[in-house]
């Protein structure tokens, strides 16, 4: 917001201000981070893309891993570490098996893309981050001009750039609500298994949809000169609506 003031204030208008701002600061990381992941990264755990479709391929990098973990040539350390195992005692626990089918790498044909794509399986994962990522990405895009055009006049001094500073807090939520997602999501399938994690991913799914259906009728309510929301409501429950959108 500071660089889209700063664009404003040398006399862009604000349809080119805004497509400026994304194209000096985002467009540049996310074209170094590309390029980066197209030097360093590997195009699949077994090498290249196109073994992809060879099982062997991937019981060798794991047997070449194991390997290489355990590759100790000091006697020293051989001695040590055979005194370490003869004193350790290990404790067995059970664990909670996955109902989830074993992914096989196949070669992609045209009868294997089309049952893939009509498979709603296939579709299940990009509906749910739409429906959770893609609502918080919707909220940061927007928040700033509602927020500009409910206050900018009603509260003084409230620029687009407080706007935008009121906004970036709902991404500074993914530093809390992502992990601690992560860890419920793992204790309840220790106990639950995929069927707890489902449930979860569903009743937070339902706090979302509450919360984001709460807050457009409280707007559209209190949208008058002489009766205005809250500030402080209004970023409660749409914060509400975006942490369980990141759990």
């Amino acid at each position: 917001t500071v660089l889209y003031q700063s664009l404003r204030a040398h006399g862009l208008s604000q349809h080119v201000a805004w497509r400026a701002s994304f194209a000096i600061v985002p467009a540049p990381i996310l074209i170094v981070v590309g390029i980066m992941t197209l030097i360093f990264g590997r195009d699949h755990p077994a090498g290249k893309w196109s073994e992809r479709h060879n099982i062997p391929a991937t019981e060798i990098a794991t047997e070449q891993a194991h390997y290489h973990d355990h590759i100790n040539d000091d006697p020293d350390e051989k001695k040590l570490d055979e005194k370490k195992m003869g004193d350790t005692s290990v404790t067995v626990e059970p664990v909670q098996i996955a109902t989830i089918d074993v992914a096989v790498n196949e070669r992609l044909t045209l009868a294997t893309a089309l049952k893939i794509l009509t498979n709603p399986l296939t579709w299940l994962p990009a509906l749910a981050y739409l429906t959770t990522f893609g609502v918080e990405l919707a909220i940061d895009s927007q928040m700033a001009n509602v927020l500009f055009g409910l206050y900018s006049k009603r509260i003084p001094g409230f620029t687009q750039t407080t706007a935008g500073y009121y906004t970036s807090i709902f991404g500074f939520l993914n530093l809390v609500t992502r992990p601690l997602g992560g860890y419920f999501g793992d204790l309840l399938y220790r106990s639950f298994g995929t069927r707890g994690k489902k449930h979860f991913t569903l009743f937070c799914g339902l706090i979302m949809g509450i919360a984001l259906i709460v807050g457009g009728f409280y707007i559209e309510d209190h949208n008058t000169p002489s009766n205005a929301p809250s500030l402080a409501t209004l970023m409660g429950v749409f914060s509400l609506a975006i942490t369980f959108s990141e759990f």
